[in-house]
């Protein structure tokens, strides 16, 4: 019986289906499905359900499920203890928020490559919603994002917070020399998608307390959002860590405002005992010790 195949079983079952494993192993459904039949083949039984549409084990299938968990955290453990010597190339399917790309994660991602010479990264940037949904559906395997997750099989580690906060071209800004919240709400306002938590936050506090309704464009992508802050566009609500250049440029400029905006926080969460669930442990741990000397006032200093 080959490792391969009782490999590309736990990742059936894990997933919960045949196109899943294929995905996460990089092979074919097709290739997926003769591993199954040839270990179904060796060991004498079925594995899996064949009137079901998912991936359904069978009695035996549960039974040798146990033995395939064993035997990946097995290899994590053969992994971790000659992980300085080793030539084997690890790929974690990372997601990360724009956010935590748009300051300290490239940093990180080459700090980390000098301890872990042989770690990979398949890198996903989306939104908390979409990252928060990967990670249940195990199509990342670490996620940096908005968190906490609240998932009962999801462990999560306090990164790092930001202040939000509001900012505009120079023009825009000096329109009222200390702003209200119905000064805001007459500009178009620009910040996170729609269905984020600061999204919510923002279009709630001006709604319950400003005259008119807001006017607000909303994106996944900061960068986008920044840039038209840039061009007069309208009022950008964005982490001050992500348009520190431009703040220290002039290019954009905070109103002068009593309105605090919350925090948002970030967390690295991953699914709970997973094989890779210490690796993914210690790539959190590494990315808390990495910040402790480098987020000061919740600001990244390089």
């Amino acid at each position: 019986m080959r490792v391969r195949n009782l490999d590309t079983f736990y990742w059936i079952a894990s997933l919960g289906s045949f196109r899943a494993a294929a995905e996460k192993l990089n092979l074919t459904q097709p290739a997926v499905s003769a591993r199954i039949q040839v270990l179904e083949q060796d060991l004498g039984t079925e594995v899996f359900e064949r009137e079901v549409r998912n991936a359904e084990l069978t009695s035996d299938g549960r039974r040798l499920l146990a033995y395939a968990e064993r035997l990946m955290n097995l290899e994590q453990d053969v992994l971790a203890a000659f992980a300085a010597s080793s030539n084997i190339r690890q790929t974690i399917r990372l997601g990360a928020s724009e956010t935590i790309v748009s300051t300290w994660l490239p940093d990180f991602m080459g700090h980390l490559s000098q301890s872990r010479p042989h770690l990979c990264f398949d890198l996903r940037v989306d939104s908390t919603d979409n990252l928060r949904n990967a990670l249940v559906a195990r199509e990342v395997d670490l996620a940096l994002l908005m968190g906490p997750v609240a998932e009962v099989s999801v462990t999560n580690c306090e990164l790092c917070a930001y202040e939000m906060i509001f900012a505009a071209s120079r023009d825009i800004a000096g329109l009222h020399a200390t702003w209200t919240l119905d000064d805001i709400a007459g500009q178009s306002v620009l910040t996170f998608a729609n269905n984020t938590k600061p999204s919510r936050q923002i279009r709630e506090l001006l709604v319950q307390n400003s005259s008119q309704l807001p006017d607000m464009t909303t994106s996944t992508s900061l960068g986008a959002l920044i840039r038209l802050a840039k061009s007069g566009m309208g009022i950008c609500a964005v982490p001050r860590a992500v348009i520190e250049a431009e703040l220290a440029a002039g290019e954009l400029v905070p109103l002068t405002t009593q309105v605090r905006l919350p925090e948002i926080a970030f967390t690295a969460s991953y699914v709970s005992g997973s094989p890779a669930n210490k690796l993914m442990n210690d790539i959190s741990e590494s990315a808390v010790a990495f910040l402790e000397d480098r987020l000061i006032e919740n600001i990244y200093q390089v």
